[in-house]
């Protein structure tokens, strides 16, 4: 399909007009914490306990009684276990006698057993060194809530406000549908007139990363009616349908003439480079892509739509990425009216700064992937971004490895 400027619209709108028009209404379900972790809370998670139960010592030492300590430093020397104090290590509770801890390093015993104060300047008052009831989690507070995406710590958190198992969202099911008469799948040894399907992987680990369950389908040849059979198939399944290949203006580029006729919505063409042909419509209520061909330019569409739009059903925020301050190395010119993603290279400056240096066209998806360091992005409206200007760069790769230099 032709790109046309004027019914394009910048990536931004895009995602937007999908989500405003998209009926999102994940479904719930009870996993055990063991399985919680990348989930998303279908509700503010409460402790159903309080820790300590009780209280408990706040370091290794002896529970004593304060008012013993009322008028000074008492003599110790008869004072019996038990009876007068009691052991009281980190984290558990001692007598209800007992209001206070001394620490062991304020203490010391006698060769006869006797217990010594070794702290002159000793202060125990009621509740010195003591946590109180709930301290660490008091029952009815909320420990996570609603749309939280659980890591590793929140998940060990429900578990300390006496959960063992938690009220998630459903994942969102993607389908993934690769098309082209020349795809193959990926494994095979390609014949002269044949492409390997790689971009299923690269989608794959996406949508994992982002909290999706994918469906990848069969590759579907350049035929219009298994196209269509293929997208009913997937619309029935899934939650958001992707359609790699055919968004441009190839004999054989059905999808996104197939997305305008079947879609209440349909956009075609986004105002960035690269990856301009990104088709976008709502199909029976589903939103369905069709993702460029093109390993860079699928991974631009994944990068900046589908997993905004994986973000929005799970109600959280769309993942950033960290960026740096870097001088530009050279000149970049692009068209004011379109944003430009470049991929580029860091390296130190030796003056604890970085350098960026635009990847060349023409360098080849396996060395363009593996050069690439970051993503510059430069804005609608501006034509060019000058040699030692100082840009933000979107990280592609850990910094620790651009800041040593690491071999390529």
């Amino acid at each position: 399909m032709e790109f046309v400027y004027e019914t394009s619209v910048t990536r931004a709108d895009a995602l937007r007009e999908l989500c405003e028009r998209w009926g999102v209404e994940p479904a719930v379900r009870v996993v055990a914490l063991d399985e919680a972790f990348g989930r998303v809370t279908a509700e503010d998670v409460r402790a159903v306990c309080s820790l300590p139960v009780k209280r408990s010592s706040k370091r290794d030492g002896i529970a004593v009684r304060s008012a013993d300590f009322a008028h000074g430093l008492p003599d110790t020397s008869g004072w019996r276990r038990g009876r007068d104090f009691a052991q009281a290590d980190t984290g558990d509770d001692f007598p209800d006698a007992f209001d206070a801890v001394i620490a062991v390093e304020d203490i010391a015993y006698e060769a006869d057993g006797a217990l010594r104060i070794t702290n002159d300047d000793l202060d125990v008052r009621p509740g010195t060194a003591v946590n109180p009831c709930g301290s660490i989690v008091r029952a009815g507070d909320v420990i996570v809530p609603v749309h939280t995406r659980l890591t590793p710590e929140l998940v060990a958190a429900l578990a300390v406000g006496g959960h063992a198992q938690v009220r998630v969202l459903e994942r969102p099911v993607v389908a993934y549908l690769p098309t082209g008469s020349e795809l193959v799948p990926y494994g095979s040894y390609p014949q002269r007139g044949q492409n390997l399907e790689a971009n299923g992987l690269m989608v794959r680990g996406m949508l994992g990363a982002w909290g999706a369950e994918v469906r990848c389908y069969p590759i579907v040849r350049d035929d219009r009616e298994a196209l269509e059979a293929a997208l009913d198939r997937a619309l029935e399944a899934a939650d958001i349908v992707l359609i790699n290949g055919g968004s441009s203006r190839g004999e054989e580029d059905f999808n996104a003439r197939l997305l305008e006729q079947r879609g209440s919505y349909f956009r075609h063409g986004v105002r960035a480079i690269p990856g301009r042909p990104v088709g976008m419509a709502l199909i029976d209520g589903t939103p369905v892509v069709n993702v460029p061909g093109p390993v860079l330019a699928a991974f631009l569409c994944m990068d900046w739509l589908i997993k905004g739009l994986v973000a929005h059903y799970l109600g959280v925020p769309v993942p950033q990425r960290q960026t740096v301050r870097a001088r530009l190395a050279e000149e970049v010119k692009k068209p004011a009216g379109f944003e430009r993603l470049s991929r580029v290279a860091l390296s130190p400056d030796g003056e604890g700064g970085l350098t960026c240096t635009p990847l060349p066209f023409g360098l080849g998806v396996a060395n363009t992937l593996r050069e690439s360091d970051g993503m510059l992005v430069l804005p609608l409206g501006c034509t060019e971004a000058e040699a030692g200007e100082l840009v933000e760069v979107e990280l592609l790769k850990p910094l620790e490895l651009i800041e040593r230099g690491a071999c390529r």
